[in-house]
């Protein structure tokens, strides 16, 4: 599928941090798909956003990208347990190629750390890999994070590490094919 359409990366109204357009231009992304150039402009103003595209069309970079340019921009630098950005997907697959994908990017951010919250992995695992590495982005599954917010007694207040966040993201699966790709802004 060729979805490289919609212009380079150097034409959106805000530039890119260096880091992100190495990455890009290392992974062989030299321009930006459709559903990228209407949702970033709008993620980097800090708009609600809602797309809906098809497999591959690139939405993941078209959060990924903002969620590293906001956390960059803070004011108030994240500390090791705050928690800036929090994507929410239904599967363990999913959320396993976001993380693979935010890892990639971040390898030019060391100041920030992912953490990837899934079923099918020991939960007191996650919750000792969260109090010792701290994370700023923080990918789950809805059962695996819920189950995260009740290990108050395994001394994680992951209530207390969100308070910080600038960013939400709920992805959800593909149901039956879609004909085009869309971005629009959300009310409210």
């Amino acid at each position: 599928m060729d979805n490289t359409t919609e212009g380079k990366w150097d034409s959106l109204p805000v530039k890119l941090n260096d880091g992100i357009t190495q990455t890009l231009s290392e992974l062989g992304f030299t321009h930006m798909t459709p559903v990228q150039s209407a949702c970033i402009p709008l993620f980097m103003r800090n708009k609600d956003v809602a797309a809906e595209a098809v497999t591959g069309s690139g939405k993941t970079l078209a959060f990924v990208i903002p969620i590293i340019e906001i956390l960059i921009k803070r004011e108030d630098k994240l500390k090791k347990m705050q928690v800036g950005a929090l994507i929410v997907t239904p599967t363990r697959e999913l959320a396993l190629q976001i993380s693979e994908v935010m890892g990639q990017f971040l390898q030019k951010f060391p100041q920030f750390r992912q953490i990837l919250l899934i079923g099918g992995s020991n939960p007191i695992e996650d919750v000792e890999k969260f109090k010792e590495q701290g994370a700023n982005i923080l990918i789950a599954t809805p059962g695996r994070l819920e189950d995260m917010f009740r290990r108050k007694a395994d001394g994680l207040d992951l209530a207390l590490s969100v308070k910080f966040l600038e960013v939400l993201v709920q992805t959800e699966e593909q149901e039956g094919p879609q004909e085009e790709d869309c971005c629009q802004e959300e009310p409210g």
